[in-house]
């Protein structure tokens, strides 16, 4: 169901915005305020619009990507909420792009916040899942731990281990935005125009 609404979504957005401004066009939804735009833009390279001469391979990458989400979901004996929601999230983001990819030879981004590439909702839907597994991991991995702790003594430690794990994925989604935002805004505004 997510993976349909998030499909559905992304391709009807960029067809209003096809439709309403037009390739090149520019709005600003929110009047004064010109760090959030809505620019419709050809993206041939994968995310950052990076290695536009691998379109080929960004046309064929989705189909093994998802045939292993697939699979790691189904391997799953009983899958939380947390992770259907980012398969989800992944597979209709995946279809999202793909679909553009094979209809037009290029995905059509339309968001821009900041300084930030241009992006679009099958992106915005794809990001959101690696923040979602990485938490279904980190709660897996708290409650694996929790249960062997619960063996071995009592449940007033299992406490400590949340908090060290909040700590870490904290910790790494902030490296994570340091890595993205040096390699999506900062090499390309300092060192490659």
């Amino acid at each position: 169901m997510v993976a349909v609404i998030v499909y559905s979504l992304d391709q009807l957005t960029k067809f209003l915005v096809l439709q309403g401004i037009g390739m090149g066009g520019v709005w600003l939804p929110l009047s004064g305020f010109t760090w959030l735009r809505i620019v419709p833009s050809i993206n041939t390279g994968t995310a950052c619009g990076y290695f536009p001469q691998l379109s080929i391979l960004f046309t064929l990458a989705p189909f093994f990507i998802l045939a292993v989400v697939i699979l790691f979901y189904r391997s799953q004996k009983q899958p939380s909420w947390l992770l259907s929601i980012g398969v989800g999230l992944i597979i209709g983001g995946a279809f999202g792009n793909l679909t553009d990819r094979l209809r037009l030879g290029y995905v059509v981004d339309f968001v821009q916040v900041g300084s930030w590439p241009i992006f679009n909702v099958a992106d915005a839907a794809v990001s959101t899942a690696v923040v979602l597994m990485l938490l279904w991991s980190l709660r897996e991995d708290s409650s694996h731990a929790e249960s062997a702790q619960e063996t071995e003594s009592s449940a007033a430690s299992g406490s400590s281990s949340s908090w060290k794990l909040g700590a870490a994925f904290l910790g790494i989604l902030a490296v994570v935005a340091v890595v993205g935002y040096f390699i999506c805004v900062f090499i390309p505004t300092n060192f490659l125009r």
